[in-house]
C-alpha cells in the first residue's frame, strides 16, 4: 500500500473514533497505531547519527527561555547550559541544531563578541576565548530563531483542535534538534532543568517538572510559565505542548505512602468527557509502583497533555497522549517512566529495553486490573511476534527506522521475551531482578545495556542465561511444538515432545515447557523441561483418566503448537514392530529423560550384526531399522539407554 494512502487511513481512523472515551479496555489495533506513529515520526529524523563533536562535554544543567504563539509557525529561544569537559580541555563547544533555524549569537562569560562557525551540517560551532579545563563547570548561552523544518510527523508541529491552535513537539530519536540547540546523545543527561516559554495568557504548556509560576506579562496579553524539572533527563524526552488546554488536577496516593500529584491538559471540548471517569491513571500508578518501585518522579508530578498525533510519547513526567482514556496507550506510555525515562536504553540497538518493557507493563495491566482481557492480549502479541522471523530483538541495524521501531521485534516479541524469563524464573526472581535493575545506583536515571539487565536476572535466580539470551534476543524466529502422547496401563501418562525452529540461527529453543493434562471432569499441568527433540516424559500415576492434553494454555511461550496427537506406541516403554518383520523393523522407546544411545543386533550364537549409534537422533518417531540383508531367523534387538539395557526377541521371515 503507498505510504501516504497508509497515513491517510491511519488519520481517518484516529479522526472518527471518539475523542476521550473513558477507559477503552483493549483494542487490538491501538498498539499497531503507537507503533505505526513512532515509526513515522522517526524516518525523517533516522539518518541522524551522533555526533562525535559532542562526545567531549558533559550537560549538567539547561536554564531555557523559548517565545511561543501557538497560532504562529516559530520559535525564539535563549538557552543557557551549564558543562563539563568530559576528559581534556574544552577550547570550542558545540551543539546540534537543524540548518533551518537561525543561530544569532552566543553569551560567553557576559561578552557577546565571540564568532561561530555553521558548516551546513546541523552543527553550530562556538570557538571559546580560552580552554576550559577539565573538571571545571562552565556555561553558555545561546541565541536563535526561526521557522523548524516540518518534516511532516514532528519534531515541531503546528495544527487545530476545534478551530484552537495548538504548537507540540515531538523529538524521538534525534528530532530534537530540530527546534532547539541541544546535545542529541543516548550517553548523556542533563541533570536538572528550568524552562520558561512566554506564550498568550489563554494557553498552558505541558512541559517536564513541577510548574512553578503563570506569570503574566505587563502591557501585553502574554504570560511566562515556569517549569522546573530536578532529575536527569535524556533530550530526546524534553517536550513542549502549547495550547488553551483545560487543566485538571488529581493526587493518587501509592502504598508506599507516597502522594503523586496528577496534572492533566485536556482540550476544553474533550474536558467534560474525560471528567466521567478520572481513575484509570491512578490504578496504573498505583500497579506499576508496587510491582516496580515508585513512581521514579513522584517528588513532581505524572500528566498527560492532549494533541493530535495518533499515539503517545512518554515525555518525562507529562506523556503527550492522542487519548487520556485509552487504557493500553496510558498504561504504555506511563510505563516509560520507568523503563526509558528513569533507565533509558544506552543504544537504539537495545531499544527493546524501552518499548518491549512498555508493551508488558501495559499487558501487566490487563492481568491485574483487567484480567478478562490478559489472554487477549497474550495472543496479540503472539501473533504481532511471529510475523517476522528474519529479525533479532537485538537490533542489528539503528539506521533503518522500521526496524528499530518493529512491532514484531522491538515491541511484541522484546515483551514476550520478559514473559517468557517470568516463566523460566518464576514470579518472585523476575520481580525482584527487575526492581533490582531499575532501582541499581549505577543505572537508575541514567542509561543500560541489555547486559546489565541479564546480569541482575542471574544475580537473583542463580541461573545462567546466556543460552536464553543467545536463543532469543540475538537469535531469530520462534519454536513450533507438536506432541504425541498415551495412557500407560498403570495410570501414567507418556508424552513425547518435539520442537522445530522456523530460523537456523536457533538450533533448539531449551525451555520448560507447561502441558495441561483433561479429564472429563478434572485436569492438571505439569513443566516439563524441553531440551532436545523427541525428549519423552512419563508423567502420573493420575487419579483420573487423561483424555486430552494441550502445551502451554496459558501462552508463556512464543510458539507454535500443533495439536497433539494420541498415539499407542507410547502406551509401552518398548516397542519393535512388526515382529515378525520383513526387510524393515520400527523400534520406539519412550522412557522418562532416558534417551537411546545405541540399538544393536544379534544372532542367537551371540554374534553381533548390526550396530546404530543412536545418540543424537530424536525418538519423537521411532527408528526404523533396514535388516533386508539379514537372512530369516531369529534374533536379538538390544536397546541402550543411559540408564538401562533391553533385550527384545525379533522374528524375520
Amino acid at each position: 500500500m503507498p505510504r501516504f494512502l497508509s497515513i491517510l487511513i491511519l488519520f481517518i481512523l484516529v479522526m472518527i473514533s471518539p475523542r476521550l472515551t473513558a477507559q477503552e479496555i483493549f483494542n487490538a489495533q491501538l498498539l499497531e497505531k503507537i507503533i505505526q506513529r513512532e515509526q513515522q515520526s522517526a524516518e525523517p529524523k533516522i539518518s541522524f547519527r551522533e555526533s562525535a563533536v559532542t562526545d567531549d562535554y558533559n550537560l549538567n544543567y539547561l536554564d531555557a527561555y523559548w517565545e511561543l504563539d501557538p497560532a504562529v509557525y516559530y520559535i525564539k529561544g535563549s538557552l543557557t547550559y551549564y558543562f563539563q569537559p568530559a576528559e581534556n580541555g574544552l577550547a570550542s563547544i558545540s551543539f546540534d541544531l537543524s540548518d533551518s533555524l537561525q543561530f544569532s549569537y552566543f553569551i560567553y562569560h557576559g561578552d557577546t563578541g565571540f564568532n561561530y562557525i555553521r558548516s551546513g551540517n546541523n552543527i553550530v560551532q562556538l570557538p571559546l576565548p580560552q580552554t576550559v579545563p577539565p573538571g571545571i563547570q562552565d556555561s553558555i548561552t545561546l541565541c536563535y530563531e526561526g521557522k523548524p523544518a516540518s518534516t511532516g510527523f514532528g519534531s515541531f508541529v503546528q495544527e487545530t483542535h476545534d478551530d484552537q491552535p495548538i504548537i507540540w513537539t515531538l523529538s524521538e530519536p534525534y528530532g530534537a534538534s530540530d527546534w532547539f540547540p541541544c546535545k542529541n546523545s543516548l550517553t548523556d543527561k542533563i541533570d536538572s532543568i528550568d524552562l520558561f516559554i512566554k506564550t498568550p495568557a489563554i494557553n498552558h504548556v505541558g512541559t517536564a517538572g513541577i510548574l512553578m509560576s503563570e506569570t503574566p506579562v505587563p502591557g501585553s496579553n502574554d504570560k511566562i510559565i515556569h517549569w522546573r524539572h530536578r532529575y536527569p533527563i535524556v533530550t530526546y524526552l524534553i517536550g513542549l505542548a502549547v495550547t488553551n488546554y483545560s487543566v485538571i488536577h488529581q493526587n493518587v496516593a501509592l502504598n508506599s505512602g507516597n502522594n503523586v500529584p496528577v496534572l492533566q491538559y485536556i482540550y476544553p471540548e474533550d474536558s467534560a468527557s474525560y471528567m466521567n471517569d478520572t481513575t484509570l491513571i491512578g490504578k496504573f500508578l498505583i500497579l506499576f509502583s508496587d510491582l516496580f518501585g515508585d513512581y521514579p518522579f513522584h517528588e513532581e508530578k505524572y500528566g498527560h497533555a492532549q494533541w493530535n498525533w495518533g499515539g503517545g510519547e512518554e515525555h518525562q513526567t507529562m506523556s503527550f497522549v492522542a487519548n487520556a482514556g485509552f487504557f493500553e496507550l496510558v498504561a504504555h506510555e506511563l510505563a516509560h517512566q520507568w523503563f526509558g525515562n528513569k533507565i533509558t536504553c544506552g543504544s537504539w540497538e537495545d531499544i527493546w529495553l524501552n518499548e518491549g518493557f512498555a508493551t508488558y507493563l501495559s499487558g501487566l495491566a490487563y492481568e491485574y486490573i483487567a484480567p478478562d482481557y490478559w489472554m487477549a492480549f497474550k495472543e496479540t502479541q503472539q501473533n504481532r511476534a511471529f510475523k517476522d522471523s528474519t529479525g533479532s530483538v537485538f537490533c542489528e541495524d539503528t539506521t533503518d527506522v522500521g526496524r528499530i521501531f518493529s512491532g514484531s521485534l522491538s515491541y511484541a516479541k522484546g515483551a514476550y521475551l520478559l514473559h517468557m524469563l517470568r516463566w523460566k524464573l518464576g514470579d518472585e526472581h523476575f520481580f525482584q531482578a527487575i526492581r533490582n535493575y531499575i532501582d541499581d545506583p549505577a543505572l537508575c536515571y541514567g542509561f543500560a545495556r541489555t547486559s546489565q539487565l541479564q546480569e541482575h536476572l542471574e544475580s537473583i535466580s542463580g541461573q545462567r542465561l546466556d543460552e536464553f539470551f543467545d536463543d532469543w534476543y540475538y537469535g531469530k524466529g520462534y519454536p513450533t511444538y507438536a506432541a504425541r502422547w498415551a495412557n500407560r496401563s498403570d495410570g501414567k501418562v507418556t508424552i513425547s515432545l518435539h520442537q522445530s525452529q522456523n530460523h537456523p540461527s536457533v538450533d533448539f529453543f531449551e525451555m520448560p515447557v507447561p502441558i495441561r493434562l483433561k479429564g472429563e471432569l478434572q485436569d492438571t499441568t505439569i513443566v516439563v523441561q524441553n531440551e532436545s527433540n523427541g525428549d519423552t516424559y512419563i508423567t502420573g500415576p493420575f487419579s483420573f483418566t487423561v483424555d486430552s492434553i494441550f502445551i502451554d494454555p496459558e501462552r508463556w511461550l512464543l510458539a507454535k503448537k500443533l495439536p497433539p496427537v494420541y498415539d499407542p506406541l507410547l502406551a509401552a516403554e518398548l516397542t519393535i514392530y512388526p515382529n515378525p518383520a520383513g526387510d524393515f523393523v520400527s523400534i520406539a522407546y519412550y522412557g522418562n529423560y532416558d534417551p537411546v544411545q545405541s540399538i544393536i543386533l544379534y544372532d542367537l550364537s551371540g554374534r553381533k550384526l548390526l550396530t546404530l549409534d543412536t545418540s543424537l537422533s530424536s525418538f519423537y518417531e521411532p527408528i526404523v531399522v533396514d535388516i533386508s540383508n539379514i537372512s530369516g531367523g531369529c534374533y536379538l534387538v538390544e536397546v541402550n539407554t543411559t540408564s538401562n539395557k533391553y533385550l527384545k526377541k525379533l522374528v524375520k521371515f
